[in-house]
C-alpha cells in the first residue's frame, strides 16, 4: 500500500474528485461495503477492461477523471488507456483495505448508489425550465448521437425519439436507455435527406453539435404550434482551426437568421464557446404560427 498520508493528498489535490467525477471500477458489493461519496460504480469485467468503460458512461472528454479500484485490477493501465483516447488527465488509484479503514468517515458511503459521469448537453440543462410538460407531445432529437440528451429528457417523462445516421452511436443510445431502465427510440437517418425526418407534430425539436442547414431551415414544419426548438452547434471563430471543418461552423449572427421574427419567438440566443473550447451558438425559440 502507498503511503496513507500520499494518498490523502492525491484525493484532496485531484480535480477530478472535486467535481465528482470518480469512476469505482470494483465489483458492485466491494463497492457497496464501502466507497467514496459521490463515486459512480462501473465493475470491471475480468480479461475485457478495455472494452467495459464506454465513453457515453463517462464525463465530458476535456474534464479529469479518476479511475479507483484495488489491488490487483488493471486500475493504471485503463486510466492510461482512456487518456490516450483523447481524454483530460486520468488518474488511476488503487486502494486496499487497510487504506479504506484510514479515509475520513465523512469521505465515504455505502450502499447502492444512482451517480452516474454521462451528463446531458448543457444547453440543455440551462433551458429546462423552458421546456413545456411531458404531456405537450413527443420529441425529436437530430442528430442525437450516443443518446445522452434522449435519455434525459425519458428520465424526466418526456417521449424521445433519437436519430442518428451512425448504427454505432444508436447501440449506445440503446445501451445507455438500457441501463437507466427508461423507454427511447433510436433510429437510423440519413439527415442530410429532409424526407427522412418524421413529420411529427413534435412538441420539441432538439438539434445538439450537428449542423445540417436543411434541418434549421424546415424545424418549423416539424413542430407543433408553440412547440420548442433547442439548438446548440457548431460556430465559426477568427482564428479557431479546430473540428469540424469550416463549412460545418455557422457563421456569426447566422443561427438567428433560421428563426425569422413572426414564425418563432426567441427565448434565448448565446454566441460564445462550449465548456470544452469549441466556439458555438445556441437557441431555444417557439414557434408562434
Amino acid at each position: 500500500m502507498a503511503n496513507f498520508n500520499h494518498i490523502k493528498t492525491l484525493l484532496t489535490g485531484n480535480s477530478a474528485w472535486a467535481r465528482g467525477n470518480v469512476l469505482d471500477i470494483r465489483p458492485r458489493e466491494v463497492f457497496q461495503a464501502r466507497h467514496l461519496a459521490g463515486a459512480a460504480s462501473h465493475p470491471l469485467l475480468d480479461g475485457h477492461w478495455a472494452d467495459t468503460v464506454p465513453s457515453l458512461v463517462l464525463p465530458p472528454r476535456h474534464e479529469p477523471l479518476l479511475v479507483l479500484g484495488r489491488p490487483g485490477q488493471p486500475v493504471t493501465e485503463l486510466a492510461a488507456h482512456l487518456q490516450q483516447r483523447g481524454r483530460a488527465p486520468v488518474t488511476g488509484l488503487a486502494l486496499d483495505e487497510e487504506a479504506w479503514a484510514q479515509l475520513p468517515a465523512d469521505w465515504c458511503a455505502s450502499g447502492p448508489s444512482g451517480r452516474h459521469l454521462w451528463s446531458a448537453p448543457p444547453w440543455l440543462l440551462e433551458h429546462m425550465d423552458l421546456l413545456p410538460p411531458p404531456a405537450a407531445g413527443p420529441v425529436l432529437d437530430l442528430g442525437c448521437g450516443s443518446g445522452r440528451a434522449a435519455v434525459y429528457l425519458a428520465e424526466r417523462g418526456y417521449r424521445l425519439t433519437g436519430l442518428d445516421w451512425q448504427p454505432e452511436a444508436l447501440a449506445m443510445g440503446n445501451r445507455l436507455a438500457g441501463w437507466r431502465q427508461v423507454e427511447a427510440r433510436f433510429l437510423e437517418a440519413d439527415l442530410r435527406r429532409v424526407e427522412n425526418v418524421p413529420p411529427g407534430p413534435w412538441s420539441i425539436i432538439c438539434n445538439f453539435r450537428f449542423l445540417q442547414r436543411e434541418l434549421l431551415e424546415n424545424l418549423h414544419r416539424w413542430l407543433r404550434p408553440g412547440g420548442l426548438a433547442l439548438v446548440r452547434t457548431f460556430r465559426h471563430a477568427p482564428g479557431y482551426q479546430g473540428h469540424p471543418h469550416r463549412r460545418h461552423r455557422l457563421s456569426p449572427g447566422e443561427l438567428l437568421t433560421f428563426f425569422p421574427r413572426g414564425r418563432y419567438c426567441i427565448l434565448s440566443h448565446e454566441e460564445g464557446f462550449d465548456p470544452d473550447g469549441r466556439p458555438a451558438a445556441g437557441i431555444v425559440a417557439r414557434r408562434i404560427d
